[in-house]
């Protein structure tokens, strides 16, 4: 793996978009936040607009809720094409953020959420309005689908009083 977590302070809340019993996570996270990641979506890109086999995409996600509740991270690993780890912060200054991510962890107790990453806002702009028309070949050329069936419980904490500093 990495020697070391790279964190950036997140661009944008993800655009949360409901598409049947799914839910879709759409973040924009740049191409240079962490080294490996401009690989990783230029790897993407190339296996939907070829016929030839590339080495490929592979990045898992989780999530950690922060102790005193005042912050978010996404953390994605990545592992192929270039391995990397980086950390995507969002904070938590009003009860509405925190309840956002209390929804994605209450959806996902009944249906999968998705996560696909962007390398800015207006590509998550484009891919939504691709999902509208529905154009999915747009939509999945604009970025990287991460998980199709993100695991969300750790959000859940955000329901429960933070925890004091010691």
């Amino acid at each position: 793996m990495t020697d070391q977590r790279v964190t950036i302070e997140a661009e944008a809340f993800p655009l949360m978009v409901r598409l049947g019993p799914q839910l879709l996570l759409m973040q924009p996270v740049s191409r240079t936040a962490v080294h490996g990641l401009d690989e990783a979506y230029t790897e993407a890109a190339f296996d939907l607009t070829t016929d030839i086999q590339s080495t490929g995409t592979s990045i898992d996600a989780r999530w950690q809720v922060l102790p005193d509740h005042t912050h978010v991270l996404l953390v994605l690993h990545g592992r192929a094409p270039k391995p990397f780890e980086l950390a995507i912060r969002y904070t938590l200054s009003s009860p509405t953020e925190r309840q956002a991510f209390l929804d994605i962890a209450q959806h996902a107790d009944t249906g999968p959420v998705a996560l696909f990453i962007y390398p800015d806002r207006h590509d998550v702009a484009q891919a939504a309005t691709a999902l509208q028309k529905p154009d999915l070949p747009l939509f999945t050329s604009l970025g990287i689908g991460v998980e199709e069936a993100l695991h969300c419980r750790t959000l859940h904490r955000l329901g429960r009083h933070p925890r004091k500093p010691a």
